[in-house]
């Protein structure tokens, strides 16, 4: 169970693929599906545009981050990725975080970033 807002949630295992450089490609198989809650954060910025700023990919807020939190019976492995609103994240630093109370409101907590260039 998950006391957060939810959004259906998309779970694909972690790649087993890799392209000619060695990059990851994305795993197609839905592992599990579900509720979960996606929280996305402001995103970088650089005040300094003429510095540090960029267009496309190089635009300081080019690819969205945040958290996910998803009830601890989805598969979830580090390099796993999700597709939940109508995009794809991968999820980083998953972890679970345990019910301080002892209720069995127990989830997994990741830090999810968007990936824009992976083709459904």
């Amino acid at each position: 169970m998950l006391l957060l807002a939810p959004d259906t949630v998309d779970l694909h295992g972690p790649s087993s693929t890799e392209d000619q450089y060695g990059w990851a490609q994305p795993d197609e198989g839905v592992v599990w599906t579900g509720l979960g809650n996606l929280q996305l954060a402001g995103g970088t910025s650089d005040p300094r545009a003429s510095e540090g700023g960029g267009a496309g990919p190089y635009d300081p807020k080019y690819h969205a981050i945040g958290q996910v939190f998803l009830p601890t019976d989805a598969p979830v492995v580090e390099g796993c990725t999700i597709d939940v609103q109508g995009k794809r994240y991968v999820l980083s630093q998953t972890r679970i975080v345990a019910d301080p109370v002892g209720l069995g409101l127990d989830c997994w907590m990741c830090a999810v970033t968007e990936v824009t260039t992976w083709q459904d």
